[in-house]
């Protein structure tokens, strides 16, 4: 065995060895059986696992050789979903005996695959013959929510649902939408004879004279690429008249044609080529002059998709459809669109674009709680927020502004007397007065100031340059010229057995301990609360990540913390006496 290879058997490994193998199965077990959220939620973690088995394996091998260079990427263990990896970069020497390392922990799936989809890294302090000082991170005491813009796949995209509504064409010239005389009409004249004009379609039975008729509908410019996945598709009709309630079945077909021409001539509806997809519809009775929901409407997806597969469609052509009678007596009698509301053709495609924000300007649907509670602060009021890239020291965040918030369900409820929360955060200068930028609360209160289960850690203070933390609504510690539109460190520790604490990059004010401090929340509000159905006090800043602890965190572990944000982003921050 080589002497590098000897950390791989000391005690440390191996029980971080064991800890993955049992962690990372167990875990991908569970998830397996949820999300897919969760299941990269899964990984992250095990790369989060490997990255700190990279640290100890460094300090070992710096003990046993003090020439020791760093560790070239090697597996730390395989499975049959993933293989998980470590490696150690010596970023430089801090003295005689500690160097400044980086460890990363990667993991792929699977395991032949050539590149990571999770890494993590630790930048952390080697010293030999000593203790390995390295950087705490959120994850290590246990956050109630926890979200970095920068995770793997932090932030989902809202994509705007890929619809179109068509109307029908009405007029004798355009020939759109027709009334075709049945074959069992008692005048022969009308047999097959195209009616254009009228104000209404009987689905079917029009008197004696015109019999059981068939109906065609065409729509022009319909858009869907060849061969596309159609959704969803229907035609909603508007009721014209109710006469003539009563069970009917009619037969829905699309017409088969690459892009469907104007009905014209004798039995031009009949004779017209059908789709193979073909729907049964029994519509139920149609009460209501004027309504236009679902019971006036049937779905055509099937048909659509037949159409659009054609090798000849090609997106913005027509589409066409013949309406038949099967059985019944009832009738059911819609708008034509002479002097109200022609049938209309829906049609949803997939949503352009991928699952993730990416690019700038993104539009943000939900932000991913990596602290594997799965408490995703999803979209909730106002304008949504945005993704931002390389905003500070070249790592991504998002944008809140106008009336933006997002708000995360927190199951089960979070309950007790101290509450410790960081944000790394730039506030702008605008805002609404008394703006929120976390806050903490429950269902059952009307906002977070009007009980004890209100909680909001950063807010501003009036229309001042303010920020302060909140409770119960009474004001608890201030920071001045907080608000100045510069990137920091927001830390807040509000707790009855200890003196409160609001930092800016390790910089604070001092109060004395809070009393009566008891709450329980089960939602989190960033960048707004809520007042009763709406979204309210809304803040406007770009934050990269909050982390939220459902207890009291000691001012050595908030120092650690505020240690572990300065190296991620660049921040100065002050080191507290504690």
């Amino acid at each position: 065995m080589k002497k590098q290879d000897r950390g791989f058997i000391l005690p440390t490994i191996l029980v971080f060895l064991m800890i993955l193998t049992i962690l990372g199965t167990t875990i991908i077990m569970i998830s397996l059986q949820t999300q897919s959220q969760a299941l990269r939620h899964s990984y992250v973690q095990i790369a989060h696992i490997a990255s700190k088995a990279a640290i100890d394996y460094a300090e070992e091998q710096y003990e046993l050789n003090s020439a020791y260079n760093g560790t070239p990427e090697q597996d730390l263990t395989v499975t049959d979903r993933y293989r998980v990896t470590i490696e150690v970069v010596i970023l430089y020497n801090e003295s005689s005996s500690s160097k400044r390392v980086q460890a990363f922990g990667r993991v792929y799936i699977p395991d032949f695959n050539a590149a990571a989809q999770f890494v993590r890294d630790i930048k952390a302090s080697v010293i030999r013959n000593g203790v390995v000082v390295a950087n705490v991170d959120p994850s290590d005491y246990d956050p109630l929510l926890w979200l970095d813009a920068n995770s793997p796949d932090a932030l989902t995209r809202f994509n705007p649902p890929n619809e179109q509504f068509i109307s029908s064409v009405y007029g004798s010239t355009n020939r759109d939408i027709t009334e075709e005389g049945g074959a069992n009409a008692s005048s022969a004249g009308n047999r097959g004879l195209q009616n254009y004009s009228g104000d209404d379609l009987e689905m079917s039975w029009d008197g004696n004279s015109l019999g059981n008729q068939r109906i065609g509908l065409k729509w022009r410019g319909v858009t869907a690429n060849s061969g596309e996945t159609i959704d969803e598709a229907y035609i909603q009709f508007t009721t014209d008249e109710t006469k003539q309630a009563g069970a009917v079945q009619l037969l829905v077909q699309g017409i088969a044609q690459d892009s469907a021409a104007s009905f014209n001539g004798t039995y031009a509806v009949t004779n017209a080529p059908k789709t193979t997809a073909s729907v049964t519809w029994i519509p139920p009775n149609w009460n209501v002059v004027g309504a236009s929901g679902a019971n006036e409407r049937v779905n055509v997806t099937s048909i659509v998709q037949e159409i659009v597969n054609r090798p000849g469609w090609v997106s913005g052509n027509s589409i066409a459809f013949s309406v038949s009678w099967i059985t019944g007596s009832g009738v059911r009698t819609a708008e034509k669109g002479s002097a109200a509301q022609t049938p209309v053709l829906y049609i949803r495609r997939p949503t352009a674009g991928g699952n993730f924000a990416s690019a700038n300007g993104d539009q943000i649907n939900s932000w991913i709680d990596i602290s594997l509670n799965n408490q995703n602060a999803n979209y909730a009021y106002g304008t949504r927020p945005i993704l931002q890239t390389n905003q500070i020291n070249g790592l991504n965040a998002v944008r809140f502004s106008a009336n933006g918030v997002l708000r995360s369900a927190i199951t089960p409820t979070a309950s007790g007397s101290s509450m410790t929360a960081f944000m790394v955060a730039r506030p702008r200068s605008s805002g609404s007065t008394n703006a929120r930028y976390l806050s903490l609360m429950n269902t059952a209160q009307n906002s977070d100031s009007d009980n004890f289960n209100g909680v909001v850690p950063f807010m501003q203070q009036s229309n001042s340059q303010t920020m302060q933390s909140f409770y119960r609504n009474q004001t608890a510690e201030t920071l001045s010229n907080a608000r100045n539109d510069t990137w920091s460190v927001y830390s807040s520790r509000i707790s009855a057995s200890y003196v409160e604490r609001l930092l800016r990059n390790g910089t604070d004010n001092f109060s004395e301990t809070v009393s009566n401090l008891n709450y329980s929340i089960n939602e989190i509000f960033v960048g707004g609360t809520r007042s009763t159905s709406s979204g309210a006090n809304y803040a406007n800043f770009d934050v990269a990540e909050v982390v939220v602890y459902n207890k009291l965190l000691t001012c050595n572990e908030m120092q650690g913390l505020e240690d572990h944000f300065e190296i991620k982003y660049g921040i100065s921050v002050t080191t507290k006496t504690c």
